[in-house]
């Protein structure tokens, strides 16, 4: 009898582990993770195949004109999205819900207007301009990339409202999907056999682009209209503090452009397809590094609104463990045989930018080991330290490709490109220890929820 009951409690002992796991792999944030890691591979798919249809000439001309567009739509969005998740989140924790309403209508409204008046100056500055032929870019490609300005703010805002609803995975498919529609559309034209020019390539992502983010609206908008209406006027102040946000962002995507049209200038088509390429598999470990930042950006609002930094710490502390340990065998592979990788999934033209690819994988490990640190700052309000970092770290960008790029080509365009990036993790995480306490602080709203320690 005393062995038949120890055999019932071992077998209640594990089923009860079973269901614990099983909730766990329900968690939203694994789901989160296997949707990252599925965009992840869907973007090395869609550069591969694309590589392999049309060859790295066409891979340079189509990242040019993209993150040209992705520069000047980072500015477009003002910083908003993430005052929408710090604002909205907030207001939702503590039960202002007219003032929630209230916000999203006047981001959205300023972030439309924006939209329109940045696409319609790029294409007069392209066109009136000899801006492209000194950076040696495809015309059309160039002029049809303005489509990506006028709907990628709309759509990122609508994606951090989805997320500031507390309804992250959603944001997160919706974030995923130009990547996968892309994907989808290179594959058909693989199958057919027809090779995609680089304006056929941009009208596809920028097609994709607008589709999520007529979904993501159609999504917020039925939510936002249960609330009630305010009549408190729209804050121009709120609109203001999402610039030291928009500076932050537009500052760091610039490095990154200023590189590429620095390599599209110097070397051949090929070359600088070749370094995109390089950026596109590093991107990979980018996209589960920022998927952490994006999905617990809206749990620090809260915390900090409720006036609990040291919970925000403890979801930092969760974060940063994870994201070491995603991103720690990813950089192993990059810099241990990148030169195999690169010839072996891309082909031979490829092998030129290996050692600029184990540069750039070795600067974003760093970035995965000092954790959420950008949306610890920017969620508590000290944006302004960010943008000092980002202002100082575009000044050593600047001078290291002036002096690295002419004497060591990619190699020395990869250097360049990772120096600001260890400024910033690491003068970041340095500050956000000073300015963030790990103690409980007044609340901030009149109805502070009840707060226990953050979910795993």
């Amino acid at each position: 009898m005393p062995r038949l009951t120890d055999q019932i409690r071992k077998a209640k002992i594990n089923k009860a582990n079973i269901h614990k796991a099983a909730q766990q792999l329900r968690s939203p944030a694994i789901l989160a993770y296997g949707i990252t890691g599925f965009v992840a591979v869907a973007s090395f798919l869609s550069t591969l195949l694309l590589a392999r249809l049309s060859g790295a000439a066409v891979i340079g001309q189509y990242a040019l004109a993209m993150s040209t567009a992705h520069l000047l739509a980072s500015f477009s969005v003002l910083g908003l999205d993430r005052i929408i998740i710090r604002e909205v989140a907030g207001d939702l924790r503590t039960g202002e819900y007219a003032n929630a309403r209230r916000i999203t209508r006047q981001l959205a409204r300023a972030v439309a207007f924006t939209s329109v008046v940045v696409s319609i100056a790029y294409l007069a500055v392209l066109l009136l301009t000899p801006l492209n032929d000194r950076i040696d870019g495809d015309l059309l490609a160039m002029a049809i990339a303005a489509g990506s300005i006028l709907v990628w703010p709309l759509q990122r805002l609508g994606r951090s409202g989805l997320r500031a609803l507390d309804f992250p995975l959603k944001g997160q498919i919706l974030e995923a999907f130009p990547t996968f529609f892309f994907l989808g559309a290179v594959g058909i034209a693989l199958l057919s056999r027809t090779s995609l020019s680089a304006p056929l390539a941009v009208g596809v992502m920028v097609l994709g682009q607008a589709l999520a983010g007529i979904i993501a609206w159609s999504l917020v908008r039925p939510i936002m209209r249960k609330w009630p209406r305010s009549d408190v006027p729209p804050d121009p102040l709120l609109l203001r503090a999402g610039l030291p946000m928009m500076g932050n962002l537009f500052l760091q995507i610039f490095s990154d452009w200023i590189i590429l049209a620095a390599v599209s200038a110097d070397a051949s088509a090929a070359e600088a397809g070749a370094f995109r390429v390089a950026i596109q598999i590093v991107t990979i470990i980018l996209t589960l590094i920022s998927t952490t930042e994006l999905y617990i950006a809206a749990r620090l609002a809260g915390d900090f609104r409720a006036g609990r930094p040291d919970l925000a710490w403890k979801r930092h502390r969760r974060a940063q463990i994870l994201m070491a340990g995603v991103a720690v065998p990813l950089v192993a592979i990059m810099i241990l045989i990148p030169e195999q990788l690169l010839g072996i999934a891309f082909g031979p033209e490829f092998r030129i930018a290996a050692p600029a690819l184990a540069i750039m994988a070795g600067g974003q490990l760093v970035v995965a080991l000092r954790g959420p640190i950008g949306a610890m700052l920017s969620m508590s309000g000290n944006e302004p330290t960010q943008l000092k970092l980002t202002v100082a770290g575009l000044a050593l960008l600047l001078l290291l490709g002036y002096l690295l790029i002419p004497m060591y080509g990619l190699t020395g365009a990869a250097m360049a490109q990772v120096g600001p990036i260890l400024l910033r993790s690491i003068g970041g995480y340095v500050m956000a220890k000073r300015l963030i306490p790990n103690r409980p602080q007044p609340a901030h709203g009149a109805q502070t929820a009840d707060v226990d320690d953050p979910p795993n």
